[in-house]
């Protein structure tokens, strides 16, 4: 995808793509609710920031992996280092606040349904 994004090549494989992106939504939220149970469990209620950064740690990798992929284009102008972090940076900030947001809907709607099957008599 950033060999399309980057080279002016193509990318055709659309229907794949959307696989992988069903994937990693499932994947985040999984996660997310297996660490939030893990921290309820210890007694700790504070679960709304890690909810968020722990589904949103994708787009960390994402944009720490920009650099590995850095290395093999030909850049020799300062502008060019500019645009790509600048790019990448938004890219991987967009990608961190959607896979966030999937983080703490699902650990929202983990811990309702676990409390509220709590009866209080």
């Amino acid at each position: 995808i950033l060999a399309s994004v980057w080279t002016d090549q193509y990318y055709y494989v659309f229907a794949f793509l959307l696989l992988v992106f069903g994937i990693l939504i499932i994947t985040c939220a999984e996660i997310t609710v297996l660490f939030n149970y893990f921290q309820l469990t210890g007694e700790n209620y504070h679960w709304w920031w890690r909810s968020f950064t722990t589904a949103g740690s994708t787009g960390i990798y994402v944009f720490l992996y920009s650099f590995v992929y850095f290395k093999q284009l030909e850049a020799n102008a300062f502008a060019t280092y500019v645009l790509y972090f600048g790019y990448m940076g938004l890219a991987s900030l967009g990608l961190f606040l959607m896979t966030g947001c999937v983080g703490v809907m699902s650990c929202l709607l983990f811990n309702k349904t676990i409390f509220g099957s709590i009866k209080i008599d």
